[in-house]
């Protein structure tokens, strides 16, 4: 995404994380583009009866939280971290004038954007789907077409999610996830080690 050092130009302020933080929740007012440094969070809602729900997961470098900026919205989401996580965040201010001295970087903010938009239209179309394995099949192959993680191997792409965080992203239960990715390496679609899942 954007280099760090462009962005401490602009007044950018690094800030550290312990794993489970929020770095913003639901409901509160969008002032600050971040990008991750290092780490990993997470986007989620929880619903009435305490029920997570997890709508996408990030990582070093890329950015969040920055859709609300261009429409001056609230979060309708929260921001958790999953590890200990380093993030660089920069004033709405400050980022749009980011982007007007470096038209280049709002093209890459677009694409970025775009990715995710394509995701959520692919998951929406199988959110309803009676078969747990079209949910997770369309879940793991966003996961290993997305540029942002490199993960493979001689087995495969290692799926950076666990059973639950699956089961968060598709709204399925952890018992089903668990139950349909044996199924899955039974049928020779995917393989499992040491509890990874490759695909």
């Amino acid at each position: 995404m954007i280099p760090e050092e462009l962005l401490k130009k602009y007044n950018g302020k690094i800030e550290q994380y312990d794993s489970g933080d929020f770095v913003y929740e639901e409901n509160t007012v969008c002032q600050n583009y971040f990008q991750i440094i290092s780490g990993k969070i997470k986007l989620n809602n929880y619903s009435e009866d305490g029920k997570e729900f997890i709508q996408n997961i990030f990582e070093a470098p890329q950015c969040f939280g920055e859709v609300l900026l261009f429409v001056n919205e609230r979060y309708p989401s929260n921001a958790i971290t999953l590890t200990n996580t380093v993030i660089i965040k920069l004033s709405v201010q400050k980022f749009f004038k980011l982007l007007n001295d470096h038209p280049e970087y709002a093209v890459e903010i677009n694409k970025n954007l775009s990715k995710r938009l394509y995701y959520k239209m692919i998951m929406s179309q199988h959110l309803f789907s009676k078969d747990p394995n079209i949910r997770l099949t369309v879940l793991m192959d966003y996961f290993k077409n997305s540029n942002h993680i490199k993960e493979n191997s001689e087995d495969g792409y290692l799926i950076p999610l666990t059973r639950q965080q699956m089961a968060n992203l598709t709204g399925l239960r952890v018992e089903t996830v668990i139950r349909t990715i044996k199924l899955m390496e039974k049928n020779n679609l995917l393989k499992i080690k040491k509890r990874q899942i490759y695909y």
